[in-house]
C-alpha cells in the first residue's frame, strides 16, 4: 500500500503536443467504431452509415478540444505543472473518457433516439472498457521510462559538476528595462537566476551570502538578448535563465530535470529541448579548465 501511494504521488509530465493527441485519438475512435460497430451500430443499415460512424470521431475531436484547452484553462490551479502527479494524470484521463462517453451518448440519442440512464451507462461502459486498461498501463510505462531517462541524465550532469567557485567572472552587468530608464547593475558572479513574470523579469542574486531579488520592467526576450554575451548565463526553460556556475546538483524525475543552485531552495526546471544545450555548456566549462 505504501509503495502504491508513493507511486501515484510521483511527479508526472503534462501533455505538450495537444493537437497530436487530439487528432490521433479522434482518428482511432473513428476507425474503431467503423470496425467493431458498438452501441448497436451493426444493426443499422442506413445509406449514411460510414458518415454516421465517422461522426463519433468528430464528437471525440470536439470533446478533446474542450477538455484539453478550455477545462484546463478554467482550472489552472488544479493543472499546475509543479503539482501534477501520476494520480492526477490517471484521474484526468478517466475524466476525458467519461466526457467522450457522454458525447457519444448525446450524439447517438440525437440520431437514434436513445434515452434513459441504461443507455447512458452502456455508453460509459463501452468507453471505459476500451480506454481504462490502456490508460493505466501506458501511464505506468511512460512514468517509469521518463523517470529512468531523467535520473540517468541527472547522474551524468552531477558526475561532471565542478567546484565552480574557481570560474567566477568579475564583471559588472548593466541591465536596462523596456523604457530605457530603469537600470540595474550587478556583478555577474552574484546572479543565481532570472525568472520571467509577464512584462517583467525578476533577478535573484546573492550579496554577502544573503539571497536578494529585484524586479525590472523588461520582456524575457529582451533579457535574453542582454545576457547573450555572457556564456555562464543560459536559458534553461521558457521562463528561466540560470547562472550555470551556481549549479550544485541536478535532480531528475519523470517531469524532467531540475537544477539545485547555491543559496536558494528554489529548483529551476530544464526544458527537454534545452537539455543538450545545457550539457554542451557544462562540457565547455570542463574543457575550459
Amino acid at each position: 500500500m505504501i509503495l502504491f501511494k508513493n507511486f501515484i504521488n510521483q511527479p508526472y509530465p503534462q501533455l505538450r503536443n495537444k493537437w497530436k493527441i487530439i487528432i490521433s485519438i479522434s482518428l482511432f475512435i473513428a476507425v474503431f467504431i467503423q470496425i467493431f460497430q458498438p452501441f448497436g451500430l451493426s444493426e443499422y443499415q442506413g445509406s449514411y452509415k460510414i458518415l454516421i460512424n465517422s461522426g463519433y470521431g468528430f464528437v471525440t475531436f470536439t470533446i478533446l478540444i474542450i477538455d484539453l484547452f478550455f477545462v484546463s484553462l478554467f482550472f489552472k490551479n488544479w493543472f499546475n505543472e509543479k503539482s501534477w502527479t501520476v494520480l492526477k494524470q490517471i484521474l484526468w484521463l478517466i475524466w476525458i473518457l467519461f466526457t467522450i462517453g457522454l458525447g457519444n451518448y448525446l450524439y447517438s440519442s440525437i440520431l437514434f433516439s436513445f434515452r434513459g440512464l441504461q443507455s447512458f451507462f452502456i455508453f460509459q461502459l463501452y468507453t471505459l472498457a476500451v480506454g481504462i486498461i490502456p490508460i493505466i498501463i501506458l501511464t505506468t510505462i511512460q512514468q517509469n521510462v521518463l523517470l529512468s531517462q531523467n535520473i540517468k541524465s541527472a547522474n551524468y550532469f552531477n558526475s561532471g559538476l565542478l567546484n565552480n567557485d574557481i570560474l567566477i567572472e568579475k564583471q559588472i552587468i548593466s541591465l536596462t528595462g523596456d523604457n530605457q530608464k530603469d537600470k540595474f547593475e550587478i556583478e555577474l558572479s552574484d546572479i543565481l537566476y532570472v525568472e520571467a513574470m509577464g512584462n517583467y523579469i525578476e533577478i535573484f542574486y546573492v550579496k554577502e551570502n544573503i539571497l536578494k531579488n529585484t524586479i525590472l520592467r523588461s520582456t524575457f526576450k529582451r533579457a535574453e538578448l542582454q545576457f547573450d554575451k555572457y556564456p555562464s548565463l543560459m536559458k534553461c526553460h521558457r521562463a528561466f535563465l540560470v547562472n550555470i556556475n551556481k549549479i550544485i546538483h541536478v535532480k531528475g524525475n519523470s517531469q524532467g530535470l531540475r537544477l539545485v543552485l547555491k543559496n536558494t531552495e528554489t529548483e529551476i526546471p530544464v526544458s527537454r529541448n534545452l537539455i543538450k544545450k545545457l550539457k554542451d555548456k557544462m562540457i565547455f566549462y570542463n574543457q575550459k579548465l
